[in-house]
């Protein structure tokens, strides 16, 4: 299932109001579980199962029970049906918001077959203080038939999805406020200035790169800080910001590229962009296409949907990422990943079309162009700084990726010539 710290959150107020009128109407119980397992929201005081909460330890195993029977509703389609280790029937689905799974919905517990076979069907033969006493087994879960479950399911499948694209909705209205205010800080930081700026030619660096990384939020924050400063500097002529928007589509359709987007896809948006760009009737407009541009070409750089081991090369890269300024070997991450250094090896190579040392290398040395044109640092910290061990290999292997030294694009403050620079 999705990593639950990188996908957008429920609304809450929401999915308390949706398990409620659920489970008013289907008669079961309906809880938003995270993906961890805990219950979030319940539409019973309990939160869960009742007709055992005395034994603790099997309770617990429920809840490895529902991140599992979560997990199949994501990979079948949307909706599972499946059994507690106590025999009771539940069903989930997941909620996606944004296209991520940030929780799930699970309808549950229910008897799908008559109390006397349940009782006699069980290998847990539950007395009358498992259940809490005898008035309690006037609690059990209620019936439904096996074919009413299965409409249950669908009508669950039908909320959760109803809750993520309400969510999804919310969270792009919160992104959109907190873009243009974003926008209207820099512009108020521009309006204070005593001369008229000059297109903020760094931040537009700063900007591939942070596509080419395939890092989204960094390319969000630096591409409203441009956005302000076209808005400033057109002064809200929409022509001439379409012009420039248009103009910075291309910079960012070839960052994409550079950070090894498929080259067809990447024109057929550019394609599809541009043609779009004619229908931009207001500087809102123009934002927010421009911010859904930016995302998809970033989208584009690890967008894994082909690849037969995308949850692997996805740990993998993530890991890379937050040790490359580290010592860090292949068979580090091989056995973070969990698979053998020869097996890992090989698949790296068959799914991004490089070695393992060519990746870290090329993740060091564009986390060393920032540092190179800052003048207060030397160039053996910046090689320890990004992870390099030896200044000689550091100058070596930037050369070959960047087609000069790293002296040589200090001194040209990251300007190459196009004639030399060679492929990464």
């Amino acid at each position: 299932m999705t990593n639950p710290e990188q996908a957008p959150a429920v609304d809450l107020t929401s999915a308390r109001r949706i398990i409620q009128a659920f489970s008013g109407a289907c008669g079961v119980d309906c809880h938003l579980i995270a993906a961890s397992g805990e219950t979030l929201l319940s539409s019973s005081e309990e939160g869960g199962c009742v007709c055992f909460r005395a034994e603790q330890a099997r309770y617990q195993g429920c809840k490895k029970m529902h991140v599992y029977g979560a997990y199949q509703a994501e990979r079948l389609g949307g909706r599972y049906i499946y059994h507690c280790p106590h025999g009771f029937a539940w069903c989930a689905s997941p909620v996606l918001v944004g296209g991520k799974v940030t929780a799930f919905l699970a309808c549950g517990p229910a008897l799908i077959m008559d109390l006397e076979d349940y009782l006699t069907s069980q290998p847990y033969q539950p007395d009358a203080a498992a259940w809490g006493g005898e008035e309690e087994l006037t609690r059990v879960p209620p019936y439904k038939s096996p074919a009413a479950f299965g409409d249950l399911s669908v009508l669950l499948l039908t909320a959760a999805i109803y809750l993520g694209e309400h969510s999804h909705l919310l969270e792009v209205q919160k992104q959109s406020a907190e873009q243009q205010q974003h926008i209207s800080d820099t512009l108020q930081t521009l309006n204070a200035a005593q001369e008229l700026p000059r297109y903020p030619i760094a931040k537009e660096r700063a900007l591939t790169r942070a596509i080419r990384a395939g890092d989204q939020a960094e390319a969000r924050r630096l591409l409203n800080e441009l956005l302000g400063h076209i808005i400033f500097c057109t002064g809200g002529d929409l022509d001439l910001m379409r012009t420039r928007s248009v103009e910075l589509m291309s910079v960012l359709s070839r960052a994409a590229e550079e950070g090894g987007a498929d080259l067809e896809q990447v024109l057929s948006l550019n394609h599809q962009f541009l043609c779009e760009s004619a229908y931009l009737h207001s500087t809102e407009d123009l934002t927010v296409w421009l911010t859904h541009v930016m995302e998809r070409y970033t989208g584009l750089v690890f967008d894994l949907v082909d690849i037969k081991h995308k949850d692997l090369i996805y740990r993998a890269i993530h890991y890379i990422k937050r040790r490359s300024c580290e010592r860090i070997t292949l068979e580090d991450v091989a056995g973070y990943v969990g698979f053998s250094p020869s097996y890992f090896s090989k698949v790296f190579k068959e799914e991004l079309s490089c070695t393992f040392n060519h990746y870290l290398n090329q993740l060091r040395i564009e986390n060393s162009k920032p540092l190179l044109l800052n003048r207060e640092l030397n160039l053996s910290d910046i090689c320890y700084m990004v992870g390099f061990e030896d200044q000689s290999y550091f100058i070596k292997v930037f050369r070959k990726h960047v087609g000069v030294t790293p002296g040589q694009y200090r001194r040209r403050q990251g300007r190459l010539d196009p004639d030399k620079e060679r492929e990464t």
